[in-house]
C-alpha cells in the first residue's frame, strides 16, 4: 500500500510540474524599465508602446522609471534581472550605444548582458542655426566653416550627448571643424542659437519642431536617410552634399541576457505587430519618430555596428564626459 501511494504522491507532482512549465506565457504583469525620468522622449515613446503591447500580451505591463547616469542605472537593471521575459527595458544610444566609450567603469556589457528584441523608433536630428544666420544651406555652412578657419561654434546638450556626438559625426564626414560648446541640455541651447550667440546645432526633431516653425530657428538638413513628414521640406544630409549620413536617437527594446531565442521570437512578433498598427505610427510621428519595425539580428548587428562607430567618433574627437 505504501509503494502505491507513494508513487501516485510523485505521479500527482510531476503532474503538478508539469502544469507550473506549461503556463503560458506571460501569466503574470511586466515591467519596463524606462531608464530616464517621466516626461521625456523616452518615457513618452515607451508609454505610447505600453497599452498596446499589454492589450496583445494580455497582461498589464507597469512603467518603471529609473533614471541617473545618463541612463545607465536603469538599463543595468535589466542587466542584472532575470531572463524570463518579465523584466523589459528600453535602451537608447547614450545608455546602450555611448555608454561603452562614455563611462570607463560601466557596470555592464552593452553587448552580452542584452538579448535585442527589436528596434522600436528613432527621431531625426536637425541641424539648426538661428534664424538671422546669413548660412542657409549645408553646403554654405561647410564653406563657412572651412573660411573661418574652425571659429565657428556649435552647441550641444552637454559633452558626450547624443547631439555632441551627432555633430562630431558631421565633422568627420564634411572635414568641417567647430568649437564645441556644451550646455545643460537642449532647452538653453537652443535659447542662445535664437539668440546668436553659438552657430549651428544639432537637436531631436521633437525638440526643435515648434522653434523651427515659428520661425526661430531655420532647419538645414535632417540627419537620418530620408526626410521627415513632420518637415518635408527640409532636405537629409545625404541630399545636401553629405553622402551615406544617416544618424538618429534610436530606441530599442530589449530584455535580460541569455533570453530564450523563443521568448524573444515571441516579443518581437508583438513589437512589429503594435508598431505596424496606423493609429500607432500616428502618435510616433506626432512625437517626431518614425516607427522602426525589424527583426531581432538587424537590431543585434545595428547595436555592434553604432556601438563600434560611437567607439571611433568618441576617441577620435576625445569626448569626455562634463
Amino acid at each position: 500500500m505504501r509503494t502505491v501511494f507513494r508513487t501516485l504522491l510523485l505521479t500527482a507532482s510531476l503532474m503538478v510540474g508539469l502544469t507550473v512549465q506549461a503556463q503560458p506565457y506571460p501569466s503574470r504583469p511586466l515591467k519596463l524599465i524606462v531608464p530616464f525620468p517621466p516626461g521625456g522622449n523616452v518615457d513618452l515613446s515607451a508609454r505610447l508602446l505600453v497599452p498596446e503591447l499589454s492589450r496583445e500580451l494580455g497582461q498589464p505591463i507597469v512603467v518603471d522609471n529609473k533614471a541617473g547616469a545618463g541612463g545607465t542605472v536603469g538599463l543595468d537593471a535589466v542587466a542584472k534581472s532575470a531572463p524570463d521575459g518579465y523584466t523589459l527595458g528600453i535602451a537608447s544610444p547614450i545608455n546602450h550605444l555611448a555608454a561603452p566609450s562614455l563611462y570607463p567603469k560601466l557596470p555592464y556589457d552593452a553587448i552580452k548582458d542584452f538579448s535585442p528584441v527589436g528596434l522600436i523608433a528613432s527621431v531625426p536630428m536637425v541641424l539648426v542655426v538661428g534664424s538671422s544666420s546669413p548660412v542657409k544651406t549645408v553646403q554654405e555652412l561647410v564653406a563657412r566653416a572651412q573660411s573661418r578657419g574652425g571659429a565657428m561654434t556649435m552647441a550641444s546638450a552637454g559633452s558626450g550627448s547624443g547631439n555632441h556626438i551627432v555633430g562630431e559625426l558631421f565633422q568627420d564626414a564634411t572635414g568641417a571643424r567647430f568649437v564645441h560648446v556644451p550646455y545643460k541640455g537642449s532647452a538653453p541651447a537652443n535659447t542662445d542659437l535664437a539668440g546668436g550667440h553659438v552657430d549651428l546645432h544639432f537637436d531631436q526633431l521633437s525638440s526643435v519642431l515648434a522653434l523651427v516653425q515659428g520661425g526661430k530657428l531655420h532647419a538645414l538638413a535632417v540627419t537620418t536617410a530620408k526626410r521627415s513628414p513632420l518637415l518635408p521640406q527640409v532636405p537629409t544630409l545625404a541630399e545636401s552634399g553629405v553622402p551615406h549620413f544617416d544618424a538618429s536617437t534610436t530606441l530599442g527594446l530589449v530584455l535580460p541576457g541569455g533570453a530564450s531565442p523563443e521568448l524573444v521570437g515571441r516579443l518581437n512578433a508583438v513589437l512589429n505587430k503594435v508598431l505596424q498598427r496606423a493609429a500607432v505610427r500616428e502618435q510616433f510621428l506626432k512625437l517626431g519618430a518614425e516607427p522602426r519595425p525589424g527583426s531581432p539580428a538587424e537590431y543585434a548587428e545595428f547595436i555592434r555596428s553604432e556601438i563600434a562607430r560611437t567607439a571611433r567618433i568618441v576617441r577620435e574627437a576625445k569626448i569626455t564626459l562634463d
